[in-house]
């Protein structure tokens, strides 16, 4: 089987040929379990199991990255999100501008004034400025949003009944998932209901989703 590997190569010869990136590295998630599987041990549990044509292809990526002279991070106990978040952070206090290549909402909470999200397919940049124009919210919001939807793909329980849409008009509304609780009591019906209840549910989403960058 060739098709995974010859996407992902195609995929990065482009981005070679038409960003020209000073540095590049490939992060990769490790086979071990991480520290969220410690905290919550249902994390991912949902996942099926890897595709049999998927682990060979995985190889020759990493071959041809070799190859290549790109770099691939892993580390034991961590995901691939939080080596990106960490080489993200230190190179914005060095004052050097990142593009993660990424399409998960919860690498939104890394962009700062040197981290963006570069958009592969469409050749598009997200930085704070578009992330707000289009969810009404900063980066670094989008953990309590998460916190409180929850992710299906990753098992990440969030508040039963918010869902995206009502996640984002909450933190919009109080402004943070600590202000959000201090005025719980506002929210009626079964989603407030919901809130206080699965109030440490939430904590840990938050908890689950916070990308390490230490």
């Amino acid at each position: 089987p060739t098709q995974t590997t010859y996407i992902f190569i195609t995929v990065l010869l482009g981005l070679l040929k038409r960003q020209k990136p000073d540095m590049l590295v490939v992060a990769m998630d490790s086979k071990a379990p991480t520290f969220r599987t410690k905290i919550y041990s249902e994390y991912k549990a949902n996942r099926p199991p890897m595709p049999p044509e998927l682990p060979a292809q995985i190889d020759r990526i990493e071959q041809i990255l070799e190859a290549m002279k790109i770099p691939v991070l892993r580390l034991d106990g961590f995901e691939a999100d939080d080596i990106i978040g960490t080489l993200a952070k230190k190179a914005s206090k060095d004052g050097i501008d990142s593009y993660i290549c990424a399409k998960d909402k919860d690498m939104y909470q890394l962009v700062d004034d040197h981290t963006y999200i570069f958009d592969i397919k469409k050749g598009e940049v997200l930085n704070d400025d578009a992330l707000f124009e289009k969810y009404k919210i900063h980066p670094k919001d989008f953990l309590d949003v998460l916190a409180l939807q929850g992710d299906t793909s990753d098992n990440v329980p969030g508040v039963p009944l918010i869902g995206e849409m009502n996640a984002v008009k909450l933190i919009q509304q109080y402004g943070s998932l600590d202000n959000l609780y201090e005025h719980a009591e506002e929210i009626k019906g079964k989603r407030g209901e919901n809130l206080r209840k699965f109030k440490e549910q939430a904590y840990l989403s938050k908890e689950l989703v916070t990308i390490n960058r230490s």
